[in-house]
């Protein structure tokens, strides 16, 4: 299933793409100054169209240098505190061993199987059901559950749940995704700004103003405002541009974990329709299992449908429809509206389970 998707590939393109966006960034800072200097000008400056120019042009050399540091500046923050601002953002919590050791042993076992660090897990207290997995290196990569996924999902759905999260791990997703939040953060940032900040502001100052220079200073400042929406729409292209391909091979991954494509298959179908983290920024929901938000027409839609994810794990995974949840081997607590089926049935033993 790896083979059909090309996991190799996927993995060196996300590498790829984060150096490009790394070294994209001051570029486009560089760009988005010049669009800047063009409105500061219209509001400040008499100067003709094409002095004008010149002078933000002749600037650029002096803020190359500064472009560079506020890019390595923004970067080094966020790296440092880019789990903070997520956990912030979504409300997600640690959670202990004691607590969840239903969860923690899943996600040891699995990691241990293959020979990673066994990441970090966090909860989000929300009743919807989704996960998401965070980080850029060993120290600090997370597993973020919510507690409808605790409370709902059976043993085997869970483990296909942190599987799936452990292959974005792997495959670099995260990496690739988190550098793109930042990327695209700081062009939304500065966008909405200026935005915000031109419809509260009066272009003309003065009758002699129009008369001597105005309409030359609205120019500039619509020229400058169009410069700085294009930077801000490729940094939307960017976000929009990151393969969906990650989530087919996430859960292709999933399966050569688990060995159990059934439980992959159950757990995007509880997904449907109960998997919308709200008031969680869009960047964080690119991250997640699902995000059910799909765009215009599903052109910028970030993740796959859940019918064509559920197409693929059964005609590359040999999954199958109509499964049944299975009794949670921690409590032996069977769902109230599948005990009758359970009479008929005998559980398959979870292959990552340790013994008892």
């Amino acid at each position: 299933m790896f083979k059909s998707y090309g996991l190799k590939s996927h993995i060196w393109n996300n590498n790829l793409r984060s150096l490009v966006l790394l070294i994209l960034f001051p570029v486009l800072l560089l760009f988005m100054g010049y669009g800047l200097m063009l409105i500061w000008l219209g509001f400040t400056s008499n100067s003709t169209l094409q002095s004008s120019f010149s002078y933000a042009a002749d600037l650029i050399p002096t803020a190359a240098p500064i472009a560079i540091g506020a890019a390595a500046l923004w970067f080094a923050i966020a790296f440092f505190a880019h789990q903070a601002l997520i956990d912030a953002a979504t409300k997600a919590r640690s959670l202990t061993v004691s607590e969840e050791p239903r969860a923690y042993r899943l996600l040891e076992n699995l990691a241990i199987s293959r020979g990673e660090t066994t990441p970090k897990l966090k909860v989000i207290e929300t009743p919807v059901l989704n996960a998401y997995a965070s980080g850029i290196r060993d120290k600090n990569y997370t597993v973020t559950l919510t507690r409808g996924l605790l409370n709902q999902l059976d043993d085997e759905e869970l483990e296909a749940v942190i599987a799936h999260e452990l292959c974005h791990i792997r495959n670099k997703d995260v990496r690739m995704l988190i550098i793109a939040v930042i990327f695209v953060g700081i062009f939304a940032f500065v966008g909405e700004g200026v935005v915000r900040g031109m419809f509260r502001t009066n272009l003309p100052r003065s009758n002699s103003h129009r008369r001597s220079g105005g309409g030359n200073a609205a120019i500039l400042i619509v020229i400058g405002i169009a410069i700085i929406a294009v930077t801000y729409l490729i940094a939307i292209l960017i976000r929009f541009s990151l393969s969906r391909k990650r989530e087919y091979l996430a859960d292709a991954g999933a399966v050569e974990l688990t060995k159990n494509p059934d439980a992959m298959i159950r757990v995007l179908q509880k997904l449907s329709g109960n998997a919308e983290l709200k008031n969680v920024p869009d960047e964080v929901r690119e991250m997640a299992l699902h995000n059910p938000r799909v765009g215009l027409a599903g052109v910028f839609a970030t993740h796959p449908p859940i019918e064509k994810r559920i197409e693929a794990l059964i005609k590359f995974g040999g999954g199958r429809l109509g499964t049944e949840s299975r009794p949670n081997r921690q409590t032996g607590q069977i769902p109230p509206e599948r005990k009758k089926s359970f009479g008929k049935r005998q559980s398959r033993k979870n292959p990552w389970s340790r013994p008892e």
